[in-house]
């Protein structure tokens, strides 16, 4: 049964009368426990066994195993153990086969296991309520097996695992629930079994995991809830197995992943997670050969940041992104923003990073807030082109998304070359759904690819260059006066030219026609005969048609 979930209070009454325990044995006062939430609400009544504190030490001191299940037990501390027999304060107290499930501890001052040596088979808390006082297994050591804190509730005050090392056994801690106080596992080691913190309500106490160890076991805090102030799994080492926190509610406080490792190949996985407002920090954090996974996470108002990361692979799919995000990573094959929603700032500024990326995926980003990205410094076309697993319309949409990003942020240069690379995989696309149709329609959109191809591509750059399309317009009246002179005779010829002149003095003549031609001023002094009547009219419609086009990208250019 879990139990105690939520509890703020409770009360205790001893009475006088038996209690009998599951085991078979009895104890001579019963302790009635009315626990109630934080608006004196009831929430449930319960029955313990009143057992002496003093049959516990004995059978500690004769190595025999201790069972507190169903007992209600005061004031259990091993410092004051240790002074009742003449221990020193630094030696370990074995515990053979500790079982408390379904218990209660309360102290005055601190409900103290520091330094215990939990021996046998198992150590299991299961259900057990830590009540008023703080909680220390400081430098506790547990044998290689499983070991239960599972449905455990802590209550107001402080509670200390430091420096606890669990052995190669299970560790679960599910379904906890801590309520105000500090949690620290800070410098923890946990071996080579399972850990599971699943639905742990951490409380509104700060909570630290710094520095703590994780071996080859997979670790999962699924569903857990944080309200403190300051949860830190700063420099943690989470070993070979794959670490969950998936549906995890971080609240609102600050969130530290600061220098964390994680072995190669291995997953770290954040799906559907809140963020809320925190700022969640990953800087540092060595996940080489990696895959950090954020999909359809959410983060409100504060800072996510990934300085100096190295990763294989993070995912931010589907994620509500109203957050600065720090993404000047130094190491990362595959950033992945697809189906985001960015309503901040995005930061990809190559600064004091090496900012070694091969892909950026933004298909589908409904881009609200602003990318900082620099076309040259990010290599944007590499990231966008090199992308194996998306097709030529989804790199166009993400050309398109870019080259609006650098038209709103006054990035001019950048946006004409975002546009032309929009334009370029969209015609792509096209053609490719043209092939896919069949044989027939291939054919019929060939005249409408070429033309696109050399016009609006190879001309003007889709009128991003108007020096390019000048160019262009200089190379087709070279062309035009070397057909002329090409196909000059005595039934084709220029009225202004004589037949018998040289080479030169035709191609110079050609030339002149060609430029009154194509810039439809002519033919005031000279004409066209024969077959030139025919190519002359032609000429003055790439003229129109090109100077037309040198206007719309001198305009655009002038005007922005």
């Amino acid at each position: 049964m879990k139990i105690y979930q939520f509890i703020q209070n409770y009360s205790i009454e001893i009475l006088d009368e038996p209690f009998a325990l599951d085991n078979g044995n009895e104890l001579n006062q019963t302790a009635n426990i009315t626990f109630t939430d934080i608006n004196n609400n009831l929430i449930e009544k319960k029955k313990y066994g009143v057992i002496d504190i003093v049959d516990i030490y004995e059978k500690i001191n004769n190595g025999s195993a201790v069972d507190v299940s169903q007992c209600f037990v005061k004031d259990f501390s091993l410092s004051k153990y240790r002074r009742k027999y003449k221990l020193k304060p630094s030696d370990r107290i074995d515990l053979v086969n500790f079982t408390a499930t379904d218990a209660l501890f309360e102290s005055e001052k601190t409900v103290d296991f520091s330094l215990a040596n939990f021996t046998g088979k198992k150590a299991d808390f299961t259900n057990t309520h830590f009540g008023s006082g703080n909680l220390s297994f400081l430098k506790a050591e547990f044998g290689n097996f499983p070991v239960s804190f599972k449905g455990s509730s802590y209550s107001e005050g402080n509670n200390n695992f430091q420096y606890v090392k669990f052995n190669n056994g299970k560790v679960t801690f599910e379904n906890a629930t801590f309520e105000n106080g500090n949690l620290s596992f800070i410098n923890t080691y946990f071996g080579d079994g399972n850990v599971s913190f699943k639905n742990v309500h951490f409380g509104n106490g700060d909570v630290s995991f710094a520095f703590t160890t994780f071996n080859k076991g997979n670790i999962t805090f699924d569903k857990a809830i944080f309200n403190g102030d300051e949860i830190s799994f700063s420099k943690v080492d989470f070993g070979n197995g794959k670490v969950d926190f998936r549906r995890v509610n971080f609240g609102d406080g600050e969130i530290n992943f600061e220098e964390i490792s994680l072995a190669k190949e291995n997953k770290l996985i954040f799906r559907r997670s809140d963020f809320g407002a925190s700022n969640a920090i990953f800087r540092d954090a060595q996940l080489h050969g990696c895959f950090l996974d954020f999909e359809e996470a959410k983060f409100r108002n504060g800072k996510l940041n990934f300085f100096k990361l190295n990763a294989d692979y993070l995912s931010l799919i589907d994620c509500v992104l109203n957050c600065y995000v720090d993404l000047r990573i130094d190491t990362c094959y595959t950033i992945d923003l697809k189906q985001s929603i960015v309503q901040n700032i995005i930061d990809l500024n190559p600064g004091a990073t090496d900012m070694k990326i091969n892909h950026l995926n933004l298909t589908g980003v409904r881009n609200m807030g602003d990318i900082f990205i620099s076309w040259e410094d990010n290599d944007v076309l590499n990231l966008i082109c090199n992308q194996e697993n998306t097709s030529f319309h989804e790199k166009a949409e993400q050309f398109r998304l870019l080259k609006e990003e650098f038209r709103d942020t006054g990035r001019y240069l950048d946006e004409d070359i975002a546009y032309i690379y929009f334009k370029r995989y969209e015609l792509k696309d096209k053609w490719q759904l043209a092939r896919e149709k069949g044989f027939l329609p291939t054919i019929l959109y060939i005249p409408n690819f070429l033309f696109q191809r050399v016009v609006f591509d190879w001309i003007g750059l889709y009128a991003t260059n108007p020096f390019r399309v000048l160019f262009s317009i200089l190379i087709v009246n070279i062309i035009f006066s070397i057909i002329y002179t090409f196909f000059y005779s005595a039934s084709n010829y220029l009225t202004c030219l004589n037949p018998d002149v040289s080479l030169f003095e035709k191609l110079f003549g050609n030339l002149y026609f060609s430029a009154i031609t194509f810039f439809t001023v002519g033919y005031g002094d000279c004409s066209p005969v024969g077959f030139f009547k025919l190519l002359s009219p032609i000429e003055g419609f790439v003229g129109v048609f090109l100077m037309s086009y040198f206007t719309v990208a001198f305009v655009r250019k002038i005007l922005r």
